[in-house]
């Protein structure tokens, strides 16, 4: 997928390449999504399937729901109802199997908490929450 079609995808702005990986906020159903390709360049994204991508932005919500839900199970008597999707993670290593939702849960003593929800190519998530301090 070229960085046009996939900044035009997400209604993206502020692309920044980085020796790191690839950073845009996109914008979809009114919400502001980081998204984060870690450990890839440009020539990367290229090999990024369209119809994948597409297949995404229109299932987020549906995704965004089931990932709501593992966090649930996981914490069954919190309330999660505020947690909202903030970012959408990729990383060229592979573990966020095909990618990853990322939840800003807020400040801890450690630093900022996010939970995250693995997807695999298929977009089923993993049942596992992730836990991530930055």
């Amino acid at each position: 997928m070229k960085k046009e079609e996939l900044l035009a995808l997400w209604n993206g702005k502020y692309w920044d390449s980085r020796s790191s990986g690839i950073y845009f906020i996109g914008h979809k159903f009114e919400q502001e999504l980081q998204f984060n390709f870690s450990g890839y360049c440009e020539e990367d994204i290229h090999s990024i399937p369209c119809h994948f991508m597409e297949k995404l932005a229109t299932k987020l919500n549906e995704l965004d729901k089931k990932a709501h839900r593992i966090i649930e199970d996981t914490f069954h008597s919190e309330n999660t109802e505020t947690i909202s999707l903030t970012d959408i993670l990729f990383d060229a290593s592979g573990c966020y199997n095909a990618f990853a939702f990322g939840y800003h849960v807020g400040e801890s003593p450690a630093g900022e908490l996010y939970f995250l929800v693995k997807f695999d190519d298929n977009f089923q998530p993993d049942s596992e929450l992730i836990y991530e301090i930055y």
